[in-house]
């Protein structure tokens, strides 16, 4: 799954998408941009409760 997320992205971008990615290297990489998503979301719930 996390293969395919990283190929969908690279397509989204405009990138080339070769069909040999790493499977441990896009695992890595979809944890970390789930991690910051969250991160992200965290942070604007409280603020958007905090202003509510």
């Amino acid at each position: 799954m996390a293969q395919v997320r990283h190929q969908m992205r690279r397509i989204a971008r405009g990138s080339r998408s070769p069909p040999n990615t790493h499977p441990a290297f896009a695992l890595i990489s979809e944890q970390r941009k789930q991690r910051r998503a969250l991160r992200r979301y965290r942070a604007w719930l409280s603020a958007a409760q905090g202003t509510a």
